[in-house]
């Protein structure tokens, strides 16, 4: 937990100034279903289990979060959100459908 919380902050602290936003608070949690999430107090939680992925899915899932603290939506400006901070997280989503689940399944 201790690494997925110095990785995961490294990448929001990187990300959210770009969008001139700021979460509240960030958690690193035993979730089994999600990856990740964003509280309408502007929390981000993420699964500890985001650091046996790939980095660049990692990136993705945090991306994904930190643009829920502008558009606490999936609509098209959340996705422009998505994709100014991380151009190619189509290819991300995908990798997380196919082989996120084996992930889940770990501890």
């Amino acid at each position: 937990k201790k690494q997925a919380r110095a990785i995961v902050n490294d990448v929001v602290e990187d990300f959210a100034p770009r969008l001139k936003l700021r979460p509240h608070r960030v958690m690193i949690r035993d979730t089994k279903s999600r990856w990740g999430s964003c509280s309408s107090r502007k929390t981000l939680s993420f699964s500890w289990r985001l650091v046996l992925a790939p980095p660049e899915i990692l990136r993705y899932v945090v991306a994904h979060e930190v643009a829920h603290l502008g558009e606490m939506n999936h609509g098209p400006e959340f996705w422009k959100l998505v994709e100014s901070l991380y151009p190619d997280w189509r290819k991300s989503r995908r990798w997380l459908k196919t082989e996120g689940n084996g992930l889940m399944m770990i501890g």
